[in-house]
C-alpha cells in the first residue's frame, strides 16, 4: 500500500510539480504524510502526527525539494485541514500543537488586483512557532509572526503580531488575554508555582 502512495505521489509530482502533491496529501493515510514531505525536501523530526487532508501552497520550484521551506521539530501534532503557504519559512519548533483548519500564510499578493502594490504591498517574511506552543481551531498565523514558546492561540483568532513566550492571545485581531485567574493558572501549570 505504501509503495502505491508512493507511486501516486511520484506520478502528481511529476507532472504538476509541488502543488501536484496537494492531491494525494488529501488521501494518504496520515501515517505517510511526512516521510512524503522529507522525500520532497521538509526536515521533520521524531513522533510527528499529522491529519490528512493536508494542502501546503507555494511549493518551491527546486525539482524534488518543493517542501525545503517547512521545518517540524520533535514530538508535534499538526490537525486536519491544515493550510500551509511555503513562499517563505515555515519553523514550528519541539511539542506544537496545531489545531485543526489553521492556515499558517508567509507572503501577501494582491495578484492581480488594482490594489496591488499601491494599498497592499507584496511582500513575505518567515513564521516560527516556538516549542510548546497550543494554536487552537480555525486560527490564521500571518507572514513574519513568531508565536513564543508556551504560548497560547485560542480558536478562531488571527495572529497579525508576533505572540510573546507564555502568553494566551485570543480574538480578531489576537489579543492576550489578560486577568489574574489566568496569569495563576498559567504560573502553575508552567512553572509549577502554588
Amino acid at each position: 500500500m505504501q509503495l502505491l502512495f508512493r507511486l501516486w505521489a511520484k506520478l502528481f509530482a511529476a507532472i504538476y510539480g509541488g502543488e501536484g502533491l496537494n492531491i494525494p496529501l488529501m488521501f494518504i493515510p496520515t501515517r505517510a504524510i511526512a516521510p512524503l514531505l522529507v522525500r520532497y525536501g521538509a526536515k521533520i523530526g521524531q513522533r510527528v502526527r499529522f491529519r490528512s487532508p493536508l494542502v501546503i501552497h507555494n511549493t518551491n520550484a527546486a525539482r524534488g525539494q518543493y517542501y525545503r521551506n517547512l521545518e517540524i521539530g520533535n514530538d508535534c501534532y499538526l490537525g486536519r485541514e491544515l493550510f500551509l503557504d511555503l513562499q517563505d519559512n515555515i519553523l514550528i519548533e519541539d511539542h506544537v500543537t496545531i489545531s485543526h483548519r489553521v492556515m499558517i500564510l508567509t507572503h501577501t499578493d494582491a495578484g492581480t488586483s488594482p490594489l496591488k502594490d499601491k494599498f497592499i504591498a507584496t511582500s513575505q517574511a518567515p513564521v516560527v512557532i516556538r516549542r510548546g506552543a497550543y494554536v487552537g481551531a480555525n486560527v490564521t498565523v500571518l507572514q513574519g509572526v513568531e508565536v513564543g514558546e508556551s504560548a497560547v492561540v485560542g480558536a478562531g483568532a488571527v495572529v497579525t503580531r508576533s505572540v510573546p513566550a507564555r502568553t494566551v492571545v485570543v480574538g480578531v485581531p489576537a489579543k492576550p488575554l489578560e486577568s489574574p485567574a489566568i496569569d495563576q493558572v498559567k504560573k502553575k501549570k508552567l512553572y509549577g508555582v502554588k
